[in-house]
């Protein structure tokens, strides 16, 4: 039995020699953080089918090591109504507005700690490409030089998203697909109180991405403005075939009456309006019904005190 004992002793120290030299390799390398900063984090091109687009996207190593810089590209398509991208990684995932062929690959580039370079970027628009927006995303990893032959990288990729617009015959169409008020995640169109939320969806109905514009006017039951606000302040885009979410906020809680909401969406290059309007409610119901309920009790009060009186002064008279 004590044999027996020290052969699994021998075998599970045979086992941690053995990976402590992977172990003490990857938690330096997660302690080195590969991190890397870029910019542009977008990219808002413009070109004609068979031209040639060369720009540069600016790499900076945030870490405290060398890194092997690395570039990949994939197409992305809308990822929800909130704007944000879904990257395609999967074999056989394709977006039908694709540049992940029209884009040459670099070489690696080695980086230096805090060093920034600036990274190539070769893009050919086939010549039978279609018109309108065309998207994909650059992304790079970081890997340090001791784990860059093994293929080993714990590093999360960051990357740029790129846009292109070919010319031709673009069409550029949106509509304002729902406006409406909400509280907390309950859309609704009667509140006792704010604040209030407003949405508005628009949807793209082109080929080629845009950048709403325009106002959200609230207006009172004597149509005095009681705010406007400014329609995607954060530059966001709407792709081709996707529906964005834009919410507003009106943060008073001191609001009463019914309330209009008036939106007028710009967009395109000829800067073409859709607008939309609908309206809500505030009453503050509860304390409605309490204000009433205490009004009643006075009036009964005071009728039962009424009665008491009166009975009381024919009393003395007798």
């Amino acid at each position: 039995m004590r044999k027996v004992l020290l052969r699994c002793v021998s075998v599970v120290l045979l086992v941690l020699v053995l990976l402590t030299p992977h172990l003490a390799t990857a938690q330096n390398a997660a302690k080195q953080g590969q991190g890397l900063e870029i910019s542009p984090p977008l990219l808002d091109l413009a070109a004609k089918p068979g031209e040639s687009i060369k720009t540069t996207i600016k790499i900076r190593n945030i870490t405290k090591g060398p890194l092997i810089v690395k570039e990949q590209v994939n197409d992305f398509v809308a990822s929800g109504e909130d704007g944000q991208p879904n990257i395609l990684l999967e074999d056989g995932e394709e977006s039908p507005y694709s540049i992940k062929g029209w884009v040459k690959s670099g070489e690696s580039l080695r980086i230096e700690p805090n060093e920034q370079k600036k990274y190539p970027i070769s893009i050919s628009v086939p010549n039978n490409a279609g018109p309108g927006g065309h998207y994909g995303v650059v992304r790079f990893t970081g890997t340090p030089p001791n784990l860059d032959d093994t293929g080993v990288s714990l590093s999360a990729s960051v990357g740029s998203l790129v846009l292109i617009r070919v010319a031709g015959d673009v069409v550029e169409g949106a509509k304002i697909t729902e406006l409406y008020t909400q509280q907390g995640d309950k859309r609704r169109s009667l509140f006792e109180y704010g604040p209030v939320t407003i949405v508005q969806k628009i949807e793209n109905t082109g080929n080629t991405h845009f950048k709403p514009r325009g106002t959200v006017r609230v207006l009172n039951m004597f149509g005095k403005e009681v705010k406007t606000y400014q329609i995607n302040e954060n530059d966001g885009n709407v792709l081709p075939a996707s529906t964005r979410k834009f919410e507003q906020n009106l943060e008073s809680k001191l609001l009463l009456g019914r309330f209009k909401i008036q939106s007028d969406v710009v967009y395109g290059s000829d800067s073409q309006i859709v607008s939309a309007s609908t309206s809500f409610w505030v009453i503050p119901y509860k304390l409605i019904a309490i204000l009433i309920a205490v009004i009643a009790v006075l009036i009964f009060g005071i009728r039962k005190y009424n009665k008491f009186i009166v009975k009381r002064a024919r009393k003395s008279q007798k």
